[in-house]
């Protein structure tokens, strides 16, 4: 008597314990960094284009180095505060043929986007948005990690070949 007694709490315990296996988040709610499209907790970010642009030119006309830019969409998917300067706290860039340390960020290299860059987006809209670093040189590749905001906890990595 106490075996079936003790075979059925057990069997009631595991089948509470099945239903409590903590929430089912769908995939769009995983941390991702694939084919130019970032997923993190409150937002989503497309990168939609990216270039080199030489010291001097338009988008780099103080720089002293040449420098990797890139250009994104950004969409606020939760209820916390998101604006374009939030892709800043999960992109980093790296350009490992000559260093393992990261890119130093350069001034914004489409100025026709900077006076909307802090501005909130609210729930489910989005905003476009621009970011740049400074490169080592212009043949090596470049590596853009995506991280999980507030950590460099890495949650993807995709290369960018210098044309």
């Amino acid at each position: 008597m106490k075996k079936i007694f003790a075979l059925a709490l057990t069997l009631i315990a595991v089948i509470s314990l099945s239903g409590c296996s903590g929430q089912n988040k769908s995939s769009s709610d995983t941390p991702s960094f694939r084919k130019n499209f970032l997923q993190v907790k409150n937002f989503q970010l497309k990168i939609t284009k990216t270039a080199v642009i030489p010291a001097g030119e338009t988008g780099n006309e103080f720089g002293k180095k040449p420098i990797f830019a890139l250009w994104y969409t950004i969409k606020n998917t939760g209820i916390h505060k998101v604006s374009p300067v939030s892709a800043a706290s999960v992109l980093r860039a790296y350009q490992p043929a000559k260093s393992k340390k990261q890119l130093v960020a350069a001034p914004l290299p489409d100025q026709d986007l900077a006076p909307k860059y802090k501005v909130a987006i609210k729930k489910n809209q989005s905003a476009k948005g621009s970011m740049a670093w400074n490169l080592y040189d212009t043949k090596s590749p470049i590596k853009i990690h995506g991280v999980k905001a507030g950590t460099n906890q890495i949650i993807g990595v995709q290369t960018y070949s210098i044309k």
